[in-house]
């Protein structure tokens, strides 16, 4: 433990040398520079062991779960079990500074009607896939929770909801599956940073490196991935204007009945391209192709990923 309070105080301290939280009221937490940063300068390093992660889940509740529960929901139990904990969990500064769940906008939260706004989107099929998904861990993890009480009693679907987003907007990919990472998650999004979360296996850290100076109170921003706006409207729930990683998912449905329908489905399968049965009497290509759009200046050129020879077929075929 007290190897512990120890990185975390000394991660803490080189961290507000350099940088110092402010609170918004509309844009939550963001990260100002409290004096100049050079390029190539770490603007943050934090120690692995202090990092929460699914492995910090405690043993008991662990070995209740079946393999199907992925990382994202065990995460989001070891938050609800530290929230428990209070002012005595070893997290509680960080934990106590995580959106409460008003402040949180990613379209799992979305009303109904909400949500109709944008039912022809990938956005809102993705959401739906998320909210099931959702449940159907909820539902398992409240069976093996109705086993230890004492550990998490009373945990309700909107509870977990509230901390499976909080690991889906806030967690990076890590050698431990998922890691939340205290103070990184406080950095703002900024799709043409270069400077990004670096995980150094050798050292057990991981750290920003600054990819430009930056002036005294100038906001540090972060790039989260390279990611659509439909991905950031899904998991973050904001999206950026001229987003540079932007693009269209565009779906192909082929119906039973099409008698060209079973050319078009091998036509989909030589190009890789998935298919799926519904019960709707369809079958759909998941991925038929991406469209991006690229900006230059005034101009705007549609890039298509995907094979020529399989749109021109399409065309010719309808």
């Amino acid at each position: 433990m007290e190897g512990w309070m120890l990185s975390f105080v000394t991660s803490l301290v080189e961290f507000l040398s350099k940088v110092k939280k402010i609170n918004d009221a509309c844009f939550g937490m963001s990260l100002f520079a409290s004096k100049s940063i050079q390029t190539g300068e770490c603007i943050l390093r934090v120690p692995y062991n202090v990092q929460i992660a699914p492995d910090n889940l405690l043993p008991k509740v662990a070995s209740l779960l079946d393999n199907e529960v992925g990382n994202v929901a065990k995460l989001a139990i070891v938050i609800l079990i530290e929230q428990k904990r209070g002012q005595e969990s070893e997290w509680a500064p960080y934990i106590s500074c995580l959106p409460r769940p008003g402040e949180m906008h990613s379209t799992i939260f979305w009303s109904k009607s909400e949500l109709d706004m944008i039912h022809q989107s990938t956005v809102y099929q993705e959401t739906i896939k998320e909210k099931y998904q959702i449940e159907k861990d909820f539902l398992k993890i409240k069976l093996a929770l109705d086993h230890s009480p004492e550990i998490l009693d009373g945990i309700t679907l909107e509870d977990f909801i509230h901390a499976y987003a909080l690991v889906r907007s806030r967690a990076w990919g890590s050698t431990r599956g998922v890691s939340l990472i205290p103070f990184a998650d406080f950095s703002n999004h900024d799709g043409v940073s270069e400077a990004f979360i670096l995980n150094d296996e050798d050292k057990q850290v991981s750290e920003v490196i600054a990819d430009r100076n930056f002036a005294p109170h100038e906001e540090v921003l972060i790039r989260y991935g390279k990611f659509s706006n439909a991905a950031l409207l899904l998991e973050f729930g904001f999206i950026v204007p001229h987003n540079i990683h932007d693009q269209v998912q565009i779906h192909i449905d082929v119906p039973n009945h099409d008698f060209l329908g079973e050319m078009k489905l091998d036509i989909l399968r030589r190009h890789h391209l998935p298919t799926t049965r519904y019960a709707n009497d369809f079958k759909f290509s998941g991925d038929s192709f991406i469209i991006k759009e690229v900006r230059k200046r005034s101009a705007t050129i549609t890039t298509c990923v995907c094979s020529c020879s399989l749109l021109q077929l399409f065309s010719r075929f309808n």
